[in-house]
């Protein structure tokens, strides 16, 4: 699985399948830093590779961040530690996370951060404000469908005119491997029904992933275990649903990388099977520039909410 299960803790509410997700979350202080702050090592590489690839660190100073879905905070504090002239702001659905991410603030006394937490998965908290970045890393994969269309709209409202929003390690929608929930190859092309099947009777038990997930007679589960992943397109079709603003997807600054097809390939590890992924980038360049999209292992991208020109009286 993903980052999204050890790393940033996605938003997600509980499954109605009451054997899934049931992790004791007791707070004990002695204890809670290093086992929710000593997680992968890749997030806060991931998070600063994004974050000063498409904007200096000057461009944060002053500034609100909202690290959507951000479990323990394991996320949140990355970014903070990245940005401590910036206002970052966590929300987090299950009230035990939050308990234990305020725990961290305090013992940590990192300054720059609050954590809210959300009334229902389909809503945000109340007089949440607006913010000039979001935030979502490893969470979008584990909304559901329904949750995608509502959640999504009101992430936008919260944004301002000319705010970004990062999205980074959800799984590429259509990519032939599904390498997060199942390890099986093609059964992203599969209808639901069929790849429910497969991924009960076939998908591979490793890498972390949930054997009572993959067992579960109920598709909703497995949606939330992030089994469907995302495109750009979906991202912003769901951003934008009930929105007159318009949305572009970001390329990288000149200094950082010439298009996110050069992003992608600076994140791979370039010696192995450095031909094939050279070809790979060319090709992403294309789908990238008539497209839209880059269509790797995992969606890497960053929407702007365009400023919207005042009629002329």
């Amino acid at each position: 699985m993903s980052l999204g299960r050890d790393a940033s803790a996605a938003f997600r509410p509980r499954p109605r399948s009451k054997t899934i997700h049931n992790e004791s979350m007791e707070v004990n202080e002695a204890r809670v830093v290093p086992r929710y702050q000593d997680r992968d090592k890749r997030v806060p590489a991931i998070l600063k590779s994004q974050l000063f690839s498409y904007f200096r660190p000057e461009d944060f100073r002053g500034k609100r961040l909202l690290d959507f879905g951000c479990g323990a905070g394991v996320s949140t504090f990355s970014i903070a530690r990245m940005l401590p002239e910036t206002e970052i702001v966590g929300v987090e659905l299950v009230p035990e996370k939050i308990e234990i991410a305020q725990t961290i603030a305090r013992l940590e006394k990192v300054g720059n951060v609050k954590f809210l937490c959300s009334p229902s998965g389909d809503t945000l908290p109340d007089e949440i404000g607006q913010f000039d970045y979001l935030m979502l890393c490893a969470v979008y994969e584990h909304l559901l469908p329904r949750e995608r269309k509502t959640l999504m709209p009101l992430l936008w409202s919260a944004m301002k005119e000319g705010a970004a929003i990062f999205i980074n390690q959800t799984p590429y929608r259509y990519f032939p491997f599904e390498h997060h929930s199942t390890g099986l190859w093609f059964i992203n092309y599969l209808p639901d029904s069929l790849a429910h099947f497969c991924a009960r009777k076939f998908a591979r038990h490793d890498r972390g992933r949930d054997p009572v997930i993959l067992k579960s007679p109920l598709w909703e589960d497995h949606l939330r275990g992030g089994i469907r992943g995302a495109t750009e397109w979906e991202i912003m079709r769901n951003l934008t649903r009930a929105s007159s603003s318009k949305a572009r997807i970001l390329q990288p600054r000149a200094e950082c990388a010439r298009n996110r097809a050069d992003y992608w390939f600076q994140r791979t590890r370039q010696k192995r099977f450095c031909l094939l992924k050279r070809a790979l980038a060319c090709t992403f360049r294309v789908t990238d520039k008539f497209l839209g999209t880059v269509p790797s292992i995992h969606v890497e991208v960053v929407i702007q909410k365009e400023v919207q020109r005042k009629a002329r009286s």
